[in-house]
């Protein structure tokens, strides 16, 4: 599954989720660990956590419960045994007080996992025995824990992402929503929406409008009905499971080939032409480009007169936003090609302003892990480097299609680029490996690239 740094989207899979009734393992790696979600019948029914300070041990020590040398001595005596039986058998906690600190610290684990950037996930169906077997012994509380959670998150902005990327999507509320959940801590304003909601397809925009409730506070309240099963989605795509990774395919056998079947070998080729790119040091970079990417200058969509906005009719750029945010949740369901054409239609809209940048630069990544797209990725790459000369990245990711085609000279100047833009921008480590310098009489043409570079490091060694 591609890599993302997309959050936005974990709410909606955790709606999904609960309405489809699933069961399985959910594994969020994150920034600063790897989070895994338990879900059986649609509900949480545990949390784990490898972060820092996010096992039970490290909690019971921050709440004052337990100092380093009691955990050292529970954890040496306790022969495979969890912390939590640990503390009640000791006498330190009952069995109440042990699951009220373990309910705070999975309430914790899941607040940090909505917070944190989700780099990978991975949905692994199931049924739970036989990774959660002595952990079903405690009762998560699914409902309690998700509306305290989804109440407390510091995620107004990306909920309200989330939902002005899907304008389509419509809830069903039941006839008894209000009574169901009377067991929650509802003030009078949230009571009061949920009388609003029924069997009428609603979205959140119209409950906003309905209820005087601020954006935010509409966004968190739907996602988290949604969660918990107050709300059902009855239009839009709901938002789909990852898929399995589908096994290897077998080998081919080895096939003989005799030297009469061999083709002549081809007709000698005229040169790969030059491909000047943008200005280097003051001077412009010889680049060569492959056989397979012609000499194009850096693609650039011509400015077009905007017709005038009907009534309520969206900005172009907003609709630009919206379809590039769609396209990053369709990568976190592995759908690069709706992706690809999410992001194409995003430029059709706006592809000429400061904004685009993220949009061309996801275009171009996308395209590099496709060698026969290599031309599109590098003008791709080359408008998102016109829309922010000062950006490094575009220029370490044509550097990187240069070096995996065998074209040392142009990856060398994109490298060099780069890393002037953004000394910590990542190169390969081998990008500087060239043939040996000629001597020091020896003088080069001014124009070439290799001459420049070699009298650079000249310079900087003298």
């Amino acid at each position: 599954m591609p890599e993302v740094r997309l959050r936005h989207f974990l709410p909606a899979l955790m709606g999904s989720l609960h309405q489809q009734g699933a069961g399985g393992e959910l594994v969020l790696e994150q920034n600063d660990g790897t989070r895994r979600l338990y879900w059986s019948g649609g509900d949480l029914r545990y949390l784990r956590s490898d972060a820092v300070g996010e096992q039970f041990g490290n909690f019971l020590i921050r709440r004052g419960v337990l100092d380093m040398a009691a955990l050292n001595e529970l954890l040496a005596d306790g022969e495979g045994a969890r912390v939590g039986d640990r503390v009640v058998q000791w006498g330190l906690m009952s069995v109440e007080e042990r699951d009220a600190r373990l309910h705070e610290l999975l309430a914790s684990i899941l607040l940090h996992a909505l917070e944190h950037p989700i780099l990978k996930l991975t949905w692994l169906p199931g049924p739970l025995d036989g990774s959660l077997s002595g952990d079903l012994q405690f009762r998560l509380d699914h409902r309690r824990l998700v509306w305290d959670v989804f109440q407390s998150a510091q995620i107004d902005r990306e909920l309200l992402e989330m939902f002005r990327s899907e304008p389509e999507w419509r809830w069903q509320a039941p006839p008894d929503l209000l009574l169901s959940l009377s067991d929650l801590p509802l003030n009078p304003k949230i009571a009061y929406a949920m009388t609003l909601m029924g069997t009428e397809p609603l979205a959140c925009d119209t409950l906003t409008s309905l209820t005087g409730l601020d954006a935010p506070d509409a966004a968190r309240l739907v996602a988290a009905l949604w969660t918990l099963g107050g709300l059902s989605l009855i239009r839009g795509d709901l938002p789909l499971l990852p898929k399995p990774e589908p096994p290897p395919a077998p080998e081919p056998e080895p096939i003989q080939i005799l030297a009469e079947d061999l083709e002549p070998p081809p007709a000698p080729v005229d040169p790969p032409p030059v491909l000047e790119a943008m200005p280097y040091d003051g001077e412009p970079l010889e680049l060569m480009m492959p056989p397979d990417l012609p000499a194009t200058p850096a693609a650039r969509v011509p400015p077009v007169p905007e017709p005038a906005l009907e009534p309520g009719e969206e900005p172009p750029a907003d609709r630009a936003r919206r379809l590039y945010i769609k396209a990053k949740s369709y990568l976190m369901q592995d759908r690069t090609s709706e992706a690809i054409r999410a992001l194409e239609q995003s430029i059709k809209l706006d592809g000429d302003s400061t904004e685009s940048y993220d949009t061309w630069l996801l275009l171009g990544r996308l395209r590099l892990a496709n060698p026969a797209w290599s031309t599109r990725a590098i003008e791709a790459l080359q408008v998102a480097s016109r829309l922010k000369p000062k950006a490094a990245e575009p220029w370490a990711l044509m550097g990187e299609l240069y070096h995996r085609k065998g074209f040392t000279a142009n990856a060398q100047g994109c490298f060099r680029r780069a890393l002037e833009l953004d000394p910590s921008v990542a190169v390969p480590a081998d990008w500087e490996v060239e043939s040996a310098p000629p001597s020091s009489g020896a003088k080069e043409p001014r124009g070439g690239l290799m001459s420049r570079l070699k009298g650079m490091l000249s310079r900087d060694s003298g």
